[in-house]
Parts: structure tokens; C-alpha cells; sequence
């Protein structure tokens, strides 16, 4: 089985070569040798000469710059359809999701999970990178999805931003991409048999500035009610047969 790590980067600067060299390392130490880093940049600054040179450097390493196009939900959704793995992940590109994970979420997918999730919440987890104002943010926009969306409420850390999946769990998926939690969407539309959540310890940021913003939690808010109402673009084409089991593993 092969992997599409896809990153979105928004003026994340030398954040991507510090995380190329992570996931080069993590991947290499867990023996793991089929796999791509693809980066999906809307940067304004040098991030694209960046991105260049590491990609240059490493054959793991491709990059596609959009222009003309904003927002993070769609960056990722963009990595999907440009993927070539049979399993994708999906992480942030500012460290705050550690690499190290990889090999383990990869594990659970060969084990038989068809989506793997990492949670600060549970044992073993951590949310300790985070301010006490993003904190509660976060615990907020966690319990909105919970009371809105039944096919999220099993789900400890449905708003972490880190995951992976076998490529089937997206056929038949139309993304409305209108926030930047894309799990939410996956978890509601998705095509899956069984979901775990494995614990990993949130990071604070070094590099760089958070891209979190009064519009971005508007966006989410709107996101969430559209899914709520099966409004919008996004749906799937064809029904999904499958009922989900969930498990949490332990670390």
C-alpha cells in the first residue's frame, strides 16, 4: 500500500523543509519507502522556491501552487484528487501534528481501519500546545459538530486536522470543502467500515504564525450547518452501504 501525505501550506516557510526532514526520518526509521509528501501551496511569500528546492532534493517531495484560489478546505481537497497513494493522510504543515504518527496510523490502516484519527483527548494524548483562548475554541467547535452531526459524536477529536484513509473511503464523495476541518465532511460522507482513533501529543508551534482568524471559525460555523441541513455543493453520488464501527486504541 502506498501513501499521499498531503500538506497545505499558506507562508509556512522553512516549516516545510523542517517537516520533510521529519517524515523522511520517521518514514525510514518504520522501513517505509512507498510514499509522496505533497504539498498543496497558496503562499504569498518564498514558500514556492522552497518548496522547489526540497522537491528537487527529494523525488518524495512534489508541490502544486494554486493561484487564484483561497482556503484550506480546498487545498486538501485538491491533495485528494491529486493523490496517487491508495492510502492519503492529511497534516498540517506547521509541526503541530508530529510525523511520527504516520507509521502507527499506517499500521492501523494494514490492521484492517478504513480511517484512522489521532486524538489529543485521549489516554495518552495531549492538547498542551494550545492557549487557554484556542482551547476553548476548540472545545466549542468539537461540541457543536457533536450536537449537529450524529455520524461525528463517537469520535473523541473530530477537529484535530491529522488523518488517514484507505482512498476508498472518498469514491463517491462531491466535497463542499467550506471550512478547514475536512474531517468533519469525511466523517459525514465518507465510505467507511471502521474508524480508530490512536492518542499523540499536540505540538506548539515555532515557526510561523497560526492561520486561525474570526472568519475561518464563521466558515466552520457555516460548514457544520450546511452538513447539518445536507445543504450546499457537496454530497455523494452514490449511497454508502457500509455501518461504521469505532475503536480507541491505545498508544
Amino acid at each position: 500500500m502506498t501513501l499521499t501525505l498531503v500538506v497545505p501550506t499558506y507562508n509556512e516557510g522553512e516549516n516545510t523543509a523542517l517537516l520533510v526532514s521529519e517524515v523522511l526520518r520517521e518514514m525510514e526509521k518504520a522501513g517505509r519507502k512507498d510514499f509522496e509528501i505533497l504539498f498543496i501551496d497558496d503562499s504569498t511569500d518564498q514558500t514556492p522556491v522552497l518548496l522547489d528546492r526540497l522537491a528537487r532534493e527529494n523525488p518524495a517531495v512534489r508541490w502544486i501552487h494554486r493561484t487564484g484560489e483561497r482556503g484550506l478546505g480546498t487545498a486538501i481537497v485538491r491533495g485528494f484528487s491529486e493523490a496517487r497513494g491508495s492510502i492519503v493522510a492529511v497534516m498540517d504543515g506547521d509541526l503541530q501534528h508530529p510525523p511520527s504518527l504516520l507509521p502507527a496510523m499506517m499500521e492501523r490502516i494494514e490492521d484492517g481501519a478504513d480511517l484512522v484519527i489521532p486524538s489529543r483527548f485521549l489516554p495518552g494524548g495531549s492538547d498542551g500546545g494550545l492557549t487557554l483562548p484556542r482551547k476553548l475554541v476548540s472545545l466549542v467547535a468539537r461540541l457543536l459538530a457533536r450536537i449537529l452531526l450524529s455520524r461525528v459524536r463517537p469520535v473523541s477529536d473530530p477537529t484535530g486536522g491529522v488523518f488517514m484513509m484507505k482512498r476508498e473511503v472518498l469514491e463517491g464523495v462531491v466535497f463542499d470543502a467550506g471550512s478547514w476541518k475536512i474531517l468533519i465532511e469525511v466523517l459525514v460522507r465518507g465510505c467507511y467500515a471502521r474508524v480508530v482513533e490512536i492518542p499523540y501529543r499536540f505540538r506548539a508551534r515555532d515557526l510561523g504564525t497560526s492561520k486561525m482568524s474570526a472568519l475561518a471559525q464563521m466558515d466552520y460555523l457555516r460548514h457544520l450547518l450546511r452538513l447539518f441541513a445536507g445543504l450546499g455543493p457537496g454530497g455523494r453520488t452514490v449511497p454508502c452501504p457500509k455501518t461504521p464501527v469505532f475503536d480507541r486504541l491505545p498508544s
